[in-house]
């Protein structure tokens, strides 16, 4: 009898495993073939549609998660042999209530109406590929990793869309070639899939699917998502080339030799030294070329000469009212692509900085050559990457190599990865080194844990100069979490590639909040408050450096209205030698207690404007604060858009702080952005800003053209103006600096 019972157990279990696995194999959808293209033109008419999978089961991610929603949506999905068709149907209980107004390639599209599809193409639940479009077909993609914790809206390929707009819907087919997209080649392919449709006036987004409450943001978690199956895809090998030519003069006013009055300098075409025919180097400095090529469905080798970045817009200059410098973000496409790979930028450092390369003091270094590999499976990430710079004899810099190694193990489904990172800069007569371990620990779908350490070594500081870091971070949805932190950087701790911005000192910080989403109530979509606990002490020392003290508290209407406050804020700061803030005002040395306020206020993207408000007042060294910044935007058309923003700083001292002249320092900044969108190929944007510190005037004009995917033209003026003339001896010139610059380049896919 005994045996017959364990016998009976036995094929229970076993039966019980069958129905498992015959459960997840039925959650797992086969998506059908076709063997005709589909024809590309948002109309969702051909008849190969009829046999699509359709999902239709969408639900509210906002104001009321969960909801069902107040619009229909429904995406449907087929494949051939080299392409994912996707079609999207979004419905309008109200035609006014359709909204568009940027046509451009490659912006943000979060102020329109939009569609969007999500891949997970390994199934690992970790990383996403997202391809987004609005009622004009302008298209957005951005690499999602780790379930939302990085974004990169650099990442970039090629992929066709269509749209069509009628009375109470507007309709979006996308055509995503497998050649562009990495996965794991089988017999049967599996990916993730999910798709989100974004109403503007309604300020209601919804996905199809949402399983999953608990953790934020939502959108991006990879339970929120349909596996799908694809049987018998096979990956190409493109090879895509793209050369460039450009063009360029520039003219500066520089003191004579006598320093008594400026003269004007000129220079027709860049010139690198790359070689010592004036001629020749001319040539070569005005020409280079990007190659990328995919060698297989998991890797990516990318080759730049002399790589250029004449198409960048101009940075946006800082005020800054800290002793500590300002993270100023990378704008140059090379680096954007792929950077989530070579991130290690946990806890308030960036190990691999890659604004460290081609840019020395503001200054631009000549890049000869570079070369980066990058690839992923279901549970590695990889990449390495080395440029060579050129020489710069005018400003006695050697040539030097830099380069990252990157690699990442994924572990589990739940977006855990332990990786290791290292980055070298080295001349002949120079080396800097950095070895660093992280991980990113998910003990549950709310409980995270980080740690890394690693240690540089240079020829300045020595060997072994290490840094460390852990937390813990349990917030969710709603309720109660904490996120308590510790790291330490050492004195000599040095990373030349990346971007520390207190050295030399360790902190620990104690977080804890609540937050609470609703669901039926009429006007508010969540609340959350808490505090912060930060304390700083020098590592060379144990010497107290600077501590904070701050409650916070922040809502979100279900209208899109966002107001929020940090404080009160108590703060102590310790300086050890004199701060020299500006040329009159000196503060002195010393312990300084300061309570402040800080309030926030945004109008979100449900209208057809944003305004972006904030606030910060109270003591500041022995003084007093009063700081205001803000921008407003405007959607006057899908042609024009307009951009203004300020930030005024008055600081008022004690007047022993003073050497001359007035106590209070004001230092403000004003900008203006305007984009004119002639077409959907043709586009201008202007940017205008003032600083009151550098007293100048700087104006970026850029003007793109672009006939169709992959070519490219350029033409950039840059111009900056002496607003305050009589301020230095000898009198400065109207126009300290004008430049413009023509740029072609074309990609050919072979």
């Amino acid at each position: 009898m005994k045996y017959s019972n364990e016998v009976y157990t036995a094929l229970n279990l076993f039966f019980i495993l069958l129905s498992t696995v015959d459960i997840i194999a039925q959650n797992q959808i086969k998506i059908p073939q076709i063997d005709r293209a589909i024809n590309i033109n948002g109309e969702l008419n051909d008849a190969e549609w009829g046999n699509a999978i359709e999902f239709k089961d969408f639900k509210q991610l906002t104001p009321d998660l969960g909801e069902m929603p107040t619009e229909k949506t429904s995406a449907k999905i087929l494949y051939d042999n080299q392409f994912l068709y996707v079609g999207a149907t979004m419905n309008y209980n109200n035609s006014s209530d359709i909204y568009g107004r940027t046509l451009e390639r490659d912006v943000s599209l979060s102020r329109d109406d939009y569609v969007e599809i999500h891949l997970d193409t390994y199934n690992d639940n970790t990383n996403t590929l997202v391809f987004r479009t609005n009622i004009f077909a302008a298209r957005e993609d951005y690499e999602v990793g780790r379930n939302g914790e990085t974004i990169n809206y650099s990442w970039n390929m090629f992929w066709d869309v269509s749209t069509k707009v009628y009375e109470n819907k507007w309709t979006a087919e996308f055509r995503i070639p497998f050649s562009s997209l990495r996965f794991k080649e089988n017999e049967n392919t599996v990916m993730r899939f999910k798709a989100v449709a974004f109403y503007k006036l309604k300020n209601e987004k919804v996905i199809s699917t949402l399983n999953e409450l608990i953790r934020t943001p939502q959108v991006y978690q990879y339970k929120n998502s349909e596996e799908i199956i694809f049987s018998n895809i096979k990956p190409t090998e493109p090879l895509y080339i793209t050369p460039y030519i450009k063009a360029d003069y520039t003219s500066r006013y520089i003191l004579n030799e006598t320093q008594s009055a400026y003269v004007r300098q000129n220079n027709l075409l860049q010139e690198n030294g790359y070689s010592k025919s004036k001629t020749i180097d001319k040539i070569l400095s005005n020409i280079g070329v990007d190659v990328k090529y995919k060698p297989n469905s998991n890797n990516i080798i990318d080759l730049t000469l002399n790589t250029d970045f004449a198409e960048v817009e101009s940075d946006d200059r800082i005020i800054n009212v800290t002793r500590f410098p300002i993270f100023l973000p990378e704008k140059r496409l090379f680096f954007l692509e792929n950077q989530d790979i070579f991130s290690s930028d946990q806890f308030d450092h960036r190990l691999f900085f890659s604004r460290r390369i081609g840019i020395n003091n503001g200054l631009r270094i000549p890049i000869i050559a570079g070369i980066r590999f990058t690839g992923s499976s279901s549970k590695w990430q990889y990449g390495a990457m080395s440029l060579q710079t050129h020489s710069v004899e005018a400003d006695n810099l050697p040539t030097y190599n830099m380069s990252t190694a990157r690699v990442k193990r994924i572990i589990g489904k739940k977006g855990s990865y332990i990786g290791f990172l290292s980055t070298s800069k080295f001349s002949n007569n120079d080396f800097n080194y950095l070895f660093a371990f992280d991980s990113n620990i998910r003990f549950t779908e709310n409980i995270r844990s980080r740690f890394t350490f690693g240690s540089t070594f240079d020829k300045e500081k020595g060997n072994w100069k290490p840094y460390y870091g852990l937390d813990i971070n349990t917030f969710k949805a709603n309720g109660f979490g904490i996120n308590y932190r510790f790291r330490e950087y050492t004195e000599d701790f040095n990373p030349e590639l990346g971007f520390v911005a207190r050295p030399n000192t360790k902190r620990i910080t104690l977080n804890h909040g609540w937050r609470k989403t609703f669901v039926e109530h009429k006007w508010l979509r969540y609340i959350s408050f808490g505090n912060y606990v930060t304390k700083n002490w020098l590592s060379s020392n144990g010497n107290h450096d600077l501590s904070q003290i701050n409650m916070y508290i922040y809502m979100a209407f279900k209208n899109g209205l966002s107001p929020g406050l940090i404080g009160p804020i108590y703060q102590e700061d310790n300086l050890y030698t004199a701060w020299n803030i500006s040329d009159n005002i000196s503060i002195p040395l010393g312990s300084y207690k300061m309570w402040r306020l800080n309030p926030e206020f945004s109008t979100g993207n449900a209208f057809p404007y944003i305004l972006n408000l904030e606030s910060e007042f109270g003591d500041y060294y022995g003084g007093n604060q009063f700081t205001f910044s803000g921008n407003f935007i405007y959607d006057f058309s899908k042609l024009f858009t307009v951009e203004i923003g300020a930030n005024y700083n008055k600081l008022k001292f004690p007047i022993t702080y003073v050497t001359y002249g007035n106590n209070i320092l004001e230092l403000s900044r004003y900008y203006s952005r305007l984009k004119f969108s002639f077409s959907s190929k043709s586009f201008l944007n202007s940017y205008v800003q003032y600083d009151s510190d550098s007293q100048k005037l700087g104006w970026n004009l850029r003007f793109r053209f672009t006939p169709k995917e992959g070519t490219n033209l350029y033409i950039v003026y840059n111009q900056n103006i002496n607003t305050e003339r009589n301020r230095l001896i000898p009198t400065l010139p109207a126009f300290e600096s004008q430049g413009l610059i023509f740029k072609f380049s074309k990609t050919f896919i072979q």
